[in-house]
């Protein structure tokens, strides 16, 4: 007890004498040259002072003297002022919590001593506080001296929050009531103390509501200071009263009426630092002052956000910054719809913050849009998205030969994350309305889309291992095509029934769309399917038509494909673009690109199906184009002899005029041509031609199947099945004319008959025919295996083969026989084996290996 008063003697005379030399004017005129060994001494009082009980007023007598002395010369550093508000702090917070005083008597004396005692203690707090804010008198000042009560404000218990907001409110109150002194013309620090002191007005014990609540009058009526204006004072107050309430929802209704007025009053360039503050708050371990801290955050975004776009990137970085420590539900709940929020008044902008990130996909970004696709501004953000994937796939050429290859690369990525946005906002959209609405316009974007990427890789340049390895299980296997094509899938699984894209799959228009070898064909199936489902509009035909001039070689080829496919069976409103589209096609038949050639081609062929008039109108053209792709050994020519072949059956031989002869030539000479799919076409023109032969025509056909029977027969044995098929077919079109009347019964009666027994059939018939005719298919058979391709040159020996098992050799000459077995020598050594086979069979069978050992 004696020690404790000695202390207390010590410590007022301190005081007193610092008192007199402030009144003196000492702290302006001399310094007191032990002022630091005195605040040691006051600050080891402090330190020695029990953190278990206020057992004396040694704390605040020693707060009082530390307050006065730190006004006397010399000054204290910040760091000094630091550390030593920061010591008191530490003697007085971790006290425990005051009892309430419930006995009577002696017991119920010492308690309410006590709360007398803390409460002078808190007051001289108070002092102190004020006091070391008076030594530097600056926003930056007080920011520090908040950051050292921060500590205590994220306690877990509450009334050492209490003790902190308590002193909280008396340092703003101190600030709030010399501001005009700090000559300052505004209050930077409003919005992130306001996104700091805010969470605690959902505090689970009632003073630190209050207190809280004071710290946000002290704050309103500083920024009406600054702001020359009058915070809504009145209104404040009885909120803050009311935060005492018990009940959950009247609490409730007044901390968001206390937001609403609140921040009204941050402006937009501290909208950061509130967003950053409530953010941290939301990471709080209490769950009501978690969830008050996002309430407020909604509530500002609420009430200001029309006034936040130059800060939407920023709030959205510290936004995504945070999403990976919040991953609790409800409080990732409150950060999308603050961002929905954002987006609803500047859909634009929160757009392309998203789009700056580096990678296409991550999971918070992926997560992000996907939450922005069940808001209600999704479709707006849908057609936001459209229009800048559009304008990144625009047909524009690079600026200078000399641009940077990293700029590429992010000028690449840009699209892929617009796709991967696309996909994502789709795929989580509530309603498919939004997506029907914009399908004319967003159908053509994704098929340019799909152009730009076939073929192409991922644009990794600029991104670390641990993103590749990230993404490659986010895109689709590093395909930038797969990724169009499922974002497409998306978009039609939100407009058509399920059983059009069942069919589209059925097909293979996916896997063939991504494969850049069957790309075409994959744009015909999918263009097929879409006009059957009634999706294919005027708007989208006029867009996808006007790529048949693009740069790009995979756009032309997209867009001949659509056309090809789209003169099938044009729809009334269609007719009107059918001229120029025809025109089109007639021009791309000279394509520098083979396969827009091919699909050229092919339009030109469906015209006899969806629009004959058409067709009769320019078939001078069509034919005159279709022949110019008659090119050995292409797609081309096979696709331009398959058109031809429905162009003959829809003109007749009259509509051909003198093309006709032409025809027939052209068809004959691709009958032993290399490529399995250009023999079958010419079969099936030469088919077609039989079939519509005119009666001007069918002599001229007649004569012209004097020297093509033989290979019509010799292909019956065509090891390429679609070959053969068309063979055979052509063939009994071609019996049906004068001059091979002796094939007919063969022909007829061998109707269920195999191709190869059909063969056998015939050069059974041939061994009672005139010789002439058995040395005409030898002659066919010997220009297939002296000049053919692998698989054509098995198929002549075969077909020699079964002639000699069923004619003999009368048919060869000396001359021939020595020529026959120097070829079949040859070819027992071909590197194909089933002609090694052959050969070597034949020349067994002819008994020309017996006539070279003689020799």
């Amino acid at each position: 007890m004696q020690d404790v008063q000695l202390k207390l003697a010590l410590v007022r005379s301190v005081a007193e004498v610092s008192r007199a030399m402030q009144g003196a004017g000492g702290s302006q005129r001399t310094e007191l040259c032990c002022k630091r060994e005195l605040l040691s001494i006051l600050l080891g009082f402090v330190r020695a002072e029990p953190r278990d009980c206020l057992a004396s007023p040694v704390r605040q007598e020693a707060f009082l003297a530390v307050g006065h002395l730190s006004k006397l010369k010399p000054s204290l550093s910040r760091e000094e002022s630091r550390d030593l508000l920061d010591q008191c702090l530490q003697s007085v917070m971790p006290l425990p919590a005051l009892e309430p005083a419930e006995e009577e008597g002696a017991t119920a004396a010492g308690a309410l001593h006590l709360r007398a005692l803390h409460a002078q203690t808190m007051g001289a707090l108070g002092e102190l506080v004020t006091a070391l804010l008076e030594e530097d008198l600056t926003s930056s000042w007080l920011v520090e001296m908040l950051h050292v009560l921060e500590y205590w404000l994220s306690s877990a218990r509450e009334w050492e929050r209490e003790r902190a907001l308590q002193a909280c409110a008396q340092l703003l109150g101190a600030y709030e009531e010399r501001f005009e002194l700090t000559g300052e013309n505004s209050f930077g620090l409003f919005g992130s103390t306001v996104g700091l002191l805010a969470p605690f007005v959902c505090d689970s014990l009632a003073t630190s509501r209050q207190r809280a609540g004071a710290c946000l009058g002290h704050l309103l009526r500083i920024q009406g200071k600054a702001l020359e204006t009058t915070a809504e004072e009145d209104e404040v107050q009885s909120l803050c009263q009311r935060l005492r309430a018990p009940d959950a929802e009247a609490l409730l209704q007044a901390s968001s009426r206390l937001s609403k007025i609140v921040c009204k009053y941050i402006p937009p360039a501290q909208a950061a630092d509130f967003v950053s503050a409530a953010l941290d708050g939301m990471l709080s371990a209490r769950a009501a002052c978690a969830q008050g801290a996002g309430e407020w955050l909604l509530a500002f975004l609420e009430t200001c956000g029309g006034q936040l776009l130059m800060q939407v990137p920023e709030i959205l970085s510290i936004i995504y910054i945070r999403m990976p420590t919040m991953q609790q539900d409800t409080l990732r709940g409150l950060l999308f719809k603050a961002v929905s929020l954002l987006a609803h008044y500047h859909p634009g902008a929160v757009i392309d913050s998203l789009l700056q990130k580096q990678l296409p996909v991550d999971s918070e970004t992926v997560e992000l849009w996907g939450v922005l696709g069940r808001t209600f501004v999704a479709g707006q953000l849908l057609g936001v998205l459209m229009e800048k994937l559009k304008d990144s796939g625009s047909d524009r050429p690079r600026t200078s030969s000399t641009e940077p290859e990293a700029d590429d690369s992010q000028a690449a990525l840009e699209p892929l994350k617009i796709t991967r946005a696309i996909f994502e906002v789709v795929s989580t959209l509530q309603s498919p309305e939004a997506v029907q609405h914009l399908l004319p316009e967003l159908l053509p974007v994704l098929l340019q889309q799909i152009s730009a990427t076939l073929g192409k890789e991922m644009p990794f340049s600029k991104v670390s291992g641990r993103g590749k390895l990230f993404l490659k299980g986010h895109t689709s296997d590093d395909n930038p095509c797969r990724l169009s094509l499922e974002t497409l899938e998306a978009v039609l699984r939100a407009c058509l029934h399920g059983g059009w894209l069942w069919l589209l799959r059925k097909q293979g228009a996916w896997a063939a769309l991504e494969d850049p070898r069957a790309h075409h064909d994959g744009v015909c199936l999918l263009t097929g399917v879409l006009l059957l489902a009634g999706v294919v509009s005027l708007p989208v035909v006029l867009v996808v038509t006007q790529w048949l001039d693009s740069l790009s070689a995979n756009r032309r080829v997209m867009a001949a494909a659509f056309c090809a496919e789209l003169m099938k069976a044009p729809v009334p409103w269609e007719r009107r673009c059918l001229q120029p589209i025809v025109g089109a096609l007639l021009q791309k038949s000279r394509d520098p690109s083979g396969t827009v050639r091919q699909m050229a081609a092919r339009g030109l062929g469906n015209l006899a199906h969806g629009a004959p008039e058409t067709l009769r109108e320019h078939r001078g053209a069509v034919v005159a184009a279709l022949r110019s792709g008659l090119e050995p050994g292409a797609a081309v020519a096979a696709e331009s002899l398959l058109a031809l072949a429905r162009v003959a059956e829809e003109l007749r031989g009259k509509g051909l005029g003198t093309s006709f002869r032409d025809l027939a030539r052209d068809a004959a000479a691709f009958f032993n041509a290399e490529e399995a799919a250009l023999r079958a076409a010419a079969f099936t023109l030469y088919g077609a031609l039989a079939a519509s032969a005119s009666r001007r025509w069918r002599p001229f056909l007649a004569e012209e199947l004097g020297s093509t029977w033989a290979s019509l027969v010799l292909h019956l044995g065509d090891p390429d099945p679609g070959a053969c098929r068309a063979c055979r077919g052509a063939l009994q079109l071609c019996v049906l004319l004068p001059g091979l009347q002796w094939l007919r019964q063969s022909i007829a009666a061998g109707a269920g008959l195999s191709a190869a027994e059909l063969l056998d059939d015939i050069c059974g018939q041939l061994a009672w025919e005139s010789l002439e005719q058995q040395q005409a298919l030898y002659v066919a058979a010997r220009r297939c295996f002296l000049q053919g391709c692998g698989e054509v040159r098995a198929a002549g020996l075969q077909v020699a083969g079964v002639l000699v098992a069923h004619a003999g050799t009368v048919w060869l000459t000396a001359e021939e026989a020595m020529l026959l077995g120097a070829a079949l020598r040859v070819l027992r050594r071909d590197a194909d084996p089933r002609v090694q086979q052959a050969a070597a069979r034949l020349l067994q069978d002819t008994g020309l290996d017996q006539l070279q050992r003689r020799r």
